[in-house]
């Protein structure tokens, strides 16, 4: 258990970033579903398009995944990824409530 804690206490900004960018993600998803209630398919794009850039970044390091030089793409793979999960999640949310009044 001390390892994974001394693990975690030296990675401690790539934590805060992806915090930051998973809220950064939930709100901007939560203000273009009030803001476009009409176009349904709105509030999947910023989903989409963190998962695209997640996806384009990973196969952009694909043949040379392992490099320790790589780290930084690797951590915006995870980032993008989880965001975009995460958004679409999110939006998924607001489609059930919204169809719900």
């Amino acid at each position: 258990m001390s390892k994974i804690m001394e693990l975690v206490g030296g990675n401690t900004e790539f934590i805060m970033l992806s915090i930051y960018a998973i809220v950064i993600t939930i709100a901007v998803t939560i203000a273009i579903s009030v803001v476009a209630k009409r176009l349904k398919f709105a509030k999947y794009l910023p989903g989409i398009f963190l998962i695209t850039i997640g996806i384009f970044v990973l196969f952009s390091v694909i043949n040379d995944l392992f490099n320790p030089a790589n780290v930084n793409s690797i951590a915006i793979f995870l980032i993008g990824c989880s965001s975009g999960v995460i958004s679409l999640l999110v939006a998924l949310i607001f489609g059930i409530i919204q169809n719900g009044r």
